[in-house]
């Protein structure tokens, strides 16, 4: 498992793109880098709507034995996950996210976290060949300044 750890800035949701990339699978690479970007840009929203300073928490984990991807994004919000996707006409700019999920994962759901908010998953099925992951990449990464 992998973590990264971003402040609820808008600025994040690029530094935590760059972060997954390299690290997934070529076969499921774009879908679930799309998805960190929506669960990403979800958790900013909440965490600034809800006036949370708290640490988003973005997990990573590529599980060969088992040929799969696994997020999870945490966010300040109780609220939980809508049943379906709203539906959005084309000109609004937001609302698409959990389209998103259902189409591009293979699995998804939320858990309340016992601090409070909540942590939204995915699963993903992959080939599961591992990227190339840099030597000096730390399990478990701190940014400071996402910007």
């Amino acid at each position: 498992m992998t973590c990264l750890l971003l402040p609820p800035h808008p600025a994040s949701v690029s530094t935590a793109r760059r972060w997954a990339a390299p690290l997934l699978p070529a076969d499921v690479r774009d879908g679930v880098v799309l998805v960190v970007s929506e669960l990403v840009t979800n958790a900013v929203a909440a965490d600034e709507a809800a006036g949370a300073a708290d640490d988003i928490e973005v997990e990573l984990v590529v599980d060969p034995p088992h040929g799969r991807v696994v997020l999870a994004v945490t966010d300040a919000s109780d609220l939980p996950l809508p049943p379906s996707p709203a539906r959005v006409s084309g000109e609004e700019d937001g609302g698409r996210g959990l389209l998103l999920l259902d189409v591009l994962a293979d699995d998804h759901g939320w858990v309340p976290r016992p601090c409070g908010g909540k942590a939204v998953w995915a699963v993903f099925r992959c080939t599961c060949t591992p990227a190339q992951r840099p030597v000096t990449t730390p399990d478990r990464v701190r940014c400071a300044d996402a910007a």
